[in-house]
């Protein structure tokens, strides 16, 4: 089974394993509260540890929880409460008063609500300083740095993010179709295209946007797929694979991995009685072969990495953003 299903990559540079165990478990981490509207904590990665450990790396869990109350609830629960005190009373509420009975018909409401749990997972590849947040949602990513940042102090990142990627693979594209399959040019490196694309393109200001979308036909000899990007569409979503891992994914063009995908194999350093020993194998095999995709696909694009430099405690540091 895949454990980095989708990803949004930033370069991190982290506490040392110890140090950030250590703050980990000493950080809350209960069940949210019954008067309580949201609530994040930190839990187990794997195998019952808080930072759980892999050859390359260690993974983190972030527990999300949220009441789910309905848009608007609130608001109408305090129109009818105060209605009912200001006819009883005959005059309005001030305002110090209706805040205060804001508070105390939220926390009624908070209360009874259905917990909606999900957890964001990370993983972390100490050699290339690459933090793979397994979402496809930048709200996931803040709700995550924010958290670790509360836990770890200071924390360095960098959104990977390469502001050419779509019209890179869109030339690329272009070429490796126009060349035809016989040709050793090779516009995406040691990655391949598959059978999936979604194209984009808005002639005006005002115009609509047109959607064109290619699925279950291989790209690389798509003559019609190459007259509509001759046409002015560019690459919004390509479907790619990198043979060297073994897996496959769809890129976005805001350098966001979606679908991601790995073949099954038996390695020989799998042992079926030994799960814990197993999902630190299968996370290096992974971990590992995202840092490829990101290396290969920066090489191709002309990224240059930004470089991490570890900050002095009495710096000020920003909450990072996606």
């Amino acid at each position: 089974m895949t454990l980095i299903k989708n990803a949004i990559v930033l370069k991190a540079l982290l506490p040392d394993v110890a140090l950030l165990r250590q703050q980990l478990e000493a950080a809350e981490n209960g069940e949210i509260a019954e008067t309580e509207f949201r609530r994040d904590a930190f839990v187990p990665a794997a195998a019952g540890e808080m930072v759980a450990e892999f050859p390359s790396g260690f993974a983190l869990c972030l527990r999300c929880q949220e009441k789910i109350v309905p848009s608007g609830t609130i608001n109408e629960a305090v129109f009818n409460r105060a209605t009912e005190i200001e006819q009883e009373r005959g005059e309005p509420l001030t305002h110090e008063e209706h805040e205060a009975l804001y508070a105390d018909v939220a926390v009624e409401i908070y209360k009874k609500a259905f917990v909606k749990t999900r957890y964001v997972q990370a993983f972390y590849h100490i050699e290339s300083e690459f933090l793979f947040i397994n979402t496809a949602s930048t709200g996931d990513v803040d709700r995550f740095m924010g958290a670790l940042v509360k836990v770890a102090g200071k924390v360095q990142t960098v959104t990977i993010h390469i502001s050419g990627v779509k019209n890179g693979v869109t030339t690329r594209l272009k070429r490796l179709i126009a060349a035809g399959s016989a040709s050793e040019d090779l516009p995406f490196g040691r990655l391949e295209t598959d059978d999936m694309a979604r194209l984009r393109r808005k002639l005006a200001l005002g115009e609509p946007v047109e959607v064109v979308t290619y699925k279950g036909t291989w790209l690389a000899s798509n003559e019609e797929l190459l007259h509509q990007l001759k046409e002015g569409f560019e690459v919004e979503e390509i479907g790619l694979t990198f043979p060297p891992a073994a897996m496959s994914f769809r890129l976005t063009h805001q350098f966001r991995f979606k679908g991601i995908g790995f073949a099954s194999v038996e390695l020989e350093d799998y042992d079926g009685d030994d799960g814990a020993h197993d999902w630190r194998m299968n996370a290096m095999r992974e971990v590992e072969g995202m840092v490829g995709v990101v290396r290969e696909l920066c090489e191709l694009m002309d990224y240059e990495q930004p470089v991490l430099e570890a900050v002095a405690d009495d710096d000020a540091e920003q909450e990072p953003k996606a």
